[in-house]
Parts: C-alpha cells; sequence; structure tokens
C-alpha cells in the first residue's frame, strides 16, 4: 500500500507512511498517508512531520490546495493517536508549515513564507476542534 518508507513512533506501537499523489507545479510531491493502516481520507500532506516523545500525537503538514495559483496553502494537523481523532489547528496562507518539536504540552511550529520564517506553539491542552 504504501511506496514509500514506514515510519514508526518512538515506542514503535504506532506507523505511518506516505503514499505519492502527485507534486505541485514548480513545487514539492504531496502524498496521502496511512496511520495504522488506516488511510486518512479526503487530505493531502507534504512529508514534514513530528512525533510526539510518549507517541500520543503525531504533528504533520496538510496541504489545503495543489492550485498553483492560490497557493500554497498549509495548515499544522494533529493526530491525537491514544483517542483517534484529528484537528487542524493553524494554516499558513502562501506559506509553510514545518511541525519542529513537542514540549510538555505545546506543539512547536514553523511558518515559513518566502520573505521569512516564524516560530509559534500552542498548548495540546487548548485544542478544541477535534473531529
Amino acid at each position: 500500500m504504501c511506496n514509500y518508507e514506514e515510519y514508526k513512533s518512538p515506542n514503535k506501537k504506532h506507523k505511518i507512511c506516505f503514499i505519492y499523489e502527485g507534486e505541485i507545479r514548480f513545487g514539492p510531491n504531496f502524498f496521502k498517508i496511512v496511520v495504522d493502516n488506516q488511510i486518512i481520507p479526503k487530505r493531502i500532506f507534504g512529508l514534514e512531520y513530528k512525533w510526539h516523545p510518549e507517541s500520543t500525537f503525531l504533528a504533520l503538514q496538510e496541504w489545503l490546495t495543489i492550485d498553483y495559483q492560490k497557493g500554497p496553502i498549509t495548515a499544522l494537523t494533529l493526530i491525537d493517536l491514544k483517542y483517534t481523532r484529528i484537528a487542524k489547528i493553524s494554516v499558513a496562507n502562501r506559506g509553510f508549515i514545518k511541525p519542529i518539536r513537542f514540549e510538555n504540552d505545546l506543539v512547536i511550529f514553523e511558518k515559513i513564507y518566502l520573505e521569512k520564517s516564524v516560530e509559534y506553539e500552542i498548548d495540546l491542552n487548548e485544542i478544541d476542534n477535534w473531529e
């Protein structure tokens, strides 16, 4: 099912793999992802991701458009592996989001634009838009 390598969580109980979907014109590739043998439907992602050190969360770069004229528009998307839920928590219009690390109850990420990059953090306990 996966045409890229599988990546295991720190505790080795979870895994993610990327399925090639296409390439943005003059830009990076985008993928479907499979987490613990379940495909995430109707969403596409870049290769940027970070595991929580305790393997409870997975932070991903989600692509919200592949339209060359509108994009890039990416989001920081979290998967809660304990409760099997997903949340889109921040968007970069005309930029890229890169998850950097988890630190205590924070997810730290970067928004990268043509002119600059800015680091942000969000408290995991304050996320209330889980699906």
